[in-house]
C-alpha cells in the first residue's frame, strides 16, 4: 500500500507514527507483527507520560496551576482535565482501532489513481492539508517562542505552559490528522462528481445524434459502476468515523473549553489590571475548529453535487432510469454525515453554536466577577 499513496503522504504518516497517532504500519497490514507491537507500545508509553504529567501538575505544591484564587486554579485544572481526556481518547484509538484505520488506507490505495510522478505535483494535490499542518506547527512554535523570550514572564507561566503546551500540540496535530483523512475523502467524492459530469455530457450528446446499438445497456453499466465507486467511498467514510469517533468529540471539546476559559480570563485580567502576557497563545486554537469544519462541510456538500449530476443524466430507457433511481436511493440512505458520535453535525452552523456558547459562559461568569475579585469583602 505504501507505494501507491505517494511520497508526501508516506512522509506525513511516518510523522504521525512518531507522535503515536497512526497505529498501523504503512504496509496496511493489521496482523500482530513486530512493527505493530512497537507502534502500540510507543503509543502506550506516550499516553503514560502525558497522564503522569497531569497527575504531577494537579498534585504538585508548585505553581503549575494558578494560585491567585480558587476559581483560577479550578479553571487551570479544568483545562488539564479535558486535555487528558482528549489525549486518552487519541492514544486509545491509536492502540485499539487499527482495523478500520488500516481498511481506510487500503480502500484509498484502491480508489485513488496512481500518485503523481513528481513530489511537486503531490504537494499541489494535497495543498489544503499541507497548509493546515504546517500553519499549525509554525503558529504553535512561534507563539510559545515569543512567550518564553519575554523578560517579564513569571514562574507560574513557565511551569504551566511547559506542562500544558505538549497537550495543545498533540491535540492540534490530531485535528490536522482529521483534516488529512477528510481531505482524501473529499478528493474521491470530487473525482466521482467529475466523472458523473462527463457522463451527463455524453448522455446529452448521444441522445441526439451519436447513439449506437446497445447504448442503453452501456449507460446502465456506467451508472452502476459509479454506484459501486460511491459504495466504496461510503465505506471509506465509515472507516474514518470508526477510527476517530471518540477523539473527534474530545479534541473539539478540549479546544472549545480552552477558548471559553481563556476568553473569560482575558477579560478577567483586564478588569482587575493584572498583567497577563499569554493572550496570543489562544490564536492557533481559534483556527483549528474552522479548519476542520471547512473540510467536513466540503465533504458533505459534495454528496449534493453528486446527486445533482446523477439526475442530470439524460435517460433514454427504463433500465437506465431504474439504475439512476437505485443510485439516488443509495445516496439518500447512505449520506456522508460527519458528526461527533451522532451528537452534533460538524458543519458551518457549529461555529455559530460554539461562539454562542462561549459568549453565554462569559456573560454568566462576568456577573460573578466582582465577588471573585474580592471587592465585596
Amino acid at each position: 500500500m505504501s507505494g501507491r499513496i505517494g511520497q508526501v503522504l508516506q512522509c506525513h504518516l511516518r510523522f504521525y507514527q512518531l507522535l503515536g497517532m497512526h497505529g498501523v504500519p504503512l504496509s496496511g497490514g493489521v496482523q500482530l507483527t513486530a512493527k505493530l507491537w512497537i507502534l502500540r507500545l510507543w503509543a502506550g508509553c506516550l499516553l503514560g507520560s502525558f497522564t503522569t504529567g497531569v497527575l504531577m501538575c494537579v498534585t504538585s505544591k508548585d505553581e503549575c496551576l494558578y494560585k491567585g484564587d480558587a476559581f483560577g486554579r479550578f479553571n487551570d485544572g479544568l483545562k488539564f482535565g479535558f486535555a487528558e481526556v482528549a489525549v486518552l481518547s487519541i492514544y486509545s484509538e491509536s492502540i485499539w482501532q487499527r482495523y478500520p484505520l488500516a481498511r481506510f488506507w487500503q480502500l484509498y490505495a484502491a480508489l485513488a489513481p496512481s500518485p503523481a510522478e513528481t513530489v511537486r505535483l503531490q504537494l499541489w494535490q494535497h495543498w489544503r492539508f499541507l497548509i493546515t499542518i504546517y500553519a499549525t506547527i509554525f503558529l504553535e512554535s512561534l507563539m510559545i517562542t515569543i512567550l518564553f523570550s519575554q523578560p517579564g514572564i513569571g514562574h507560574h507561566l513557565v511551569l504551566f505552559w511547559t506542562n500544558f503546551q505538549p497537550f495543545v500540540f498533540v491535540v492540534h496535530l490530531r485535528n490536522t490528522q482529521f483534516v488529512l483523512h477528510l481531505e482524501l475523502l473529499r478528493q474521491q467524492l470530487l473525482r466521482l462528481e467529475h466523472e458523473l459530469a462527463l457522463l451527463v455530457e455524453y448522455s446529452a450528446f448521444a441522445s441526439d445524434a451519436a447513439s449506437f446499438l446497445g447504448y442503453e445497456e452501456y449507460m446502465r453499466r456506467r451508472v452502476r459502476q459509479k454506484q459501486r465507486i460511491y459504495q466504496r467511498i461510503y465505506e471509506l467514510y465509515t472507516c474514518f468515523i470508526q477510527s476517530f469517533s471518540y477523539s473527534v468529540l474530545t479534541v473539539l471539546l478540549m479546544i472549545y473549553v480552552r477558548i471559553a476559559i481563556d476568553c473569560y480570563f482575558m477579560y478577567y485580567t483586564i478588569y482587575n489590571d493584572i498583567n497577563n502576557i499569554d493572550y496570543y497563545l489562544l490564536l492557533p486554537a481559534f483556527l483549528e475548529i474552522p479548519a476542520f469544519i471547512h473540510v467536513s462541510q466540503s465533504c458533505m456538500q459534495m454528496v449534493f453535487r453528486i446527486a445533482f449530476q446523477l439526475h442530470s443524466i439524460v435517460v433514454s430507457s427504463y433500465a437506465v432510469s431504474l439504475q439512476v433511481q437505485n443510485f439516488s436511493l443509495q445516496l439518500l440512505h447512505q449520506p456522508v454525515r460527519i458528526d461527533c458520535l451522532g451528537i452534533t453535525v460538524l458543519d458551518s452552523y457549529l461555529l455559530t453554536r460554539v461562539a454562542t456558547a462561549v459568549c453565554t459562559y462569559m456573560i454568566f461568569t462576568v456577573q460573578l466577577m466582582p465577588k471573585l475579585s474580592g471587592s465585596y469583602y
